[in-house]
């Protein structure tokens, strides 16, 4: 699978904040390929109403550093950061690949980002498609719940979200299936096996929906070599390897959401790159 990346998400930083560009500090980037993406402004609009657009590019705008809420900020360059991980996304989408990216994006609602995510790349990359005609399934094994891209895609009769992640914990939602987004609340030191029973109770659903596109939001923060760091799960690569391998029968992208410790990061690139 192919990366798509650009410098310019080194460049969304504060100091001391767990999501800054030392994530990918195991990785030469100097010598790995990857596509470049176009700015994905144009398509904000699917998910993010102008208001909204309107105050993160104002704040990026300012100098200095401000704060969405105690997690997430702006700095001068996020604006830029932020909306080449939207063209990354859609990038990737179109060509199968991952969205090696910076700022996050699965917890970012319609009007509020939040949990260090501005715009949510996954949901504009897979509205996008819906636009076209398709179906895309969403699966997400971040850590967190992806709360943003269940507000946003829930109801489509065109979508389906499949989450697992550590509850409790945050933000505190998923707690269970609504309508077209299945949610499996795994407890604090779960692993494989809780992931493979929830995959097993989900993996009929997606038969029947039989997507056009499958779209990967990968946190590798649910990755045993993360465990600590910001969560408490023990996942090996092989859930990750799982959802992958779709590529056999599916269209299949991904984008990259948490994953804190740079080793993660690594172990996980690793594995994309291999498939």
């Amino acid at each position: 699978m192919q990366l798509v990346f650009h410098p310019v998400f080194l460049e969304h930083e504060v100091p001391g904040h767990p999501e800054n560009p030392e994530r990918f500090s195991m990785l030469d980037l100097d010598s790995l390929a990857y596509l470049v993406p176009d700015s994905g402004e144009k398509l904000l609009g699917l998910v993010h109403p102008q208001e909204y657009v309107e105050r993160i590019k104002e704040l990026s705008l300012e100098s200095g550093v401000h704060w969405l809420d105690p997690d997430t900020y702006i700095c001068e360059k996020t604006w830029e950061a932020s909306v080449h991980a939207v063209g990354a996304a859609v990038l990737a989408s179109e060509k199968e690949a991952f969205a090696l990216v910076r700022p996050p994006g699965h917890h970012a609602t319609r009007n509020r980002g939040m949990g260090f995510c501005i715009f949510n790349n996954i949901a504009i990359a897979s509205l996008n498609l819906v636009g076209k005609g398709k179906r895309v399934a969403i699966l997400d094994l971040d850590a967190h719940h992806g709360n943003g891209t269940q507000d946003i895609v829930l109801g489509n009769p065109d979508i389906i979200y499949f989450s697992v992640h550590q509850s409790p914990g945050y933000p505190g939602t998923g707690l269970e299936t609504q309508e077209n987004c299945y949610n499996f609340p795994l407890p604090p030191g779960s692993g494989d096996a809780e992931f493979f029973k929830a995959w097993q109770s989900f993996y009929p659903i997606l038969e029947r929906f039989d997507p056009d596109y499958i779209a990967l939001s990968l946190g590798f923060d649910s990755y045993y070599k993360d465990y600590g760091w910001l969560t408490y799960l023990r996942f090996s690569l092989k859930p990750f390897r799982t959802v992958l391998e779709l590529k056999e029968n599916y269209k299949v992208f991904g984008v990259l959401e948490g994953g804190y410790n740079p080793e993660s990061i690594k172990d996980g690139v690793e594995l994309i790159l291999s498939v």
